[in-house]
């Protein structure tokens, strides 16, 4: 008989697996979208190709990622770290302001940023987290450099994409969403160094986004 102890020892068991498959439908599904409608605009260049395959790329690894062993309880710092993810949806419909040079600028970083996320989400794999939650410590690839690059790449790409939508609500949004990024490296490397084995990668890697800098 199905009751409410049988759904919650299912939903114990398969929670995340339904979580990922939600989150996949949602990234893929708005991947298409936002694809069908540059199509449709005449605007899907390179810079709209790579960002594509790094979303779809994304929403497969977010289906087939490993399920957490541990998980940050505080509410404040998941909150945090959800606003970091989540925060590039504010720059959605936001007006271009640039042209000429600045145009090919903004276009220039955000192609690098989309690269070098595409190869931070590589090295990643099937580690990657939208909260903060421990699954398995990854020291290779760009994790070798730099203990965050993928919220690294993300600032830049926000900054590339600032530059050609530059008006107060975007400087504020980016503003707030590089807060966020750098909190929740600080928060995220806190609950990490709950276990030995990241203690030692801190240890091996001394930077955060920056090699030799931060």
């Amino acid at each position: 008989m199905f009751n409410h102890t049988t759904l919650w020892k299912f939903l114990q068991s398969h929670g995340q697996l339904l979580i990922n498959i939600y989150l996949f439908l949602n990234f893929a599904g708005w991947c298409l979208w936002q694809t069908y409608q540059g199509l449709v605009a005449g605007n899907f260049g390179y810079v709209e190709i790579s960002f594509t395959l790094e979303a779809l790329v994304l929403a497969v690894i977010v289906l087939l990622r490993k399920p957490h062993q541990a998980i940050e309880q505080n509410w404040f710092n998941q909150a945090v770290a959800l606003a970091a993810f989540f925060s590039g949806a504010a720059f959605i419909g936001q007006p271009a302001t640039a042209t000429g040079i600045t145009q090919t600028v903004s276009e220039i970083v955000v192609l690098i940023a989309t690269v070098v996320g595409f190869l931070a989400l590589l090295s990643l794999g099937r580690s990657f987290g939208i909260l903060i939650a421990f699954r398995e410590v990854k020291a290779t690839g760009l994790y070798a450099i730099v203990r965050h690059p993928m919220y690294g790449t993300d600032i830049l790409l926000r900054t590339g994409f600032v530059i050609s939508h530059f008006t107060p609500f975007t400087v504020a949004v980016f503003m707030a969403s590089t807060t966020c990024y750098v909190y929740r490296a600080l928060l995220e490397e806190r609950f990490l160094s709950q276990q030995p084995e990241y203690q030692a990668y801190m240890q091996k890697v001394r930077y955060r986004f920056i090699p030799w800098v931060f």
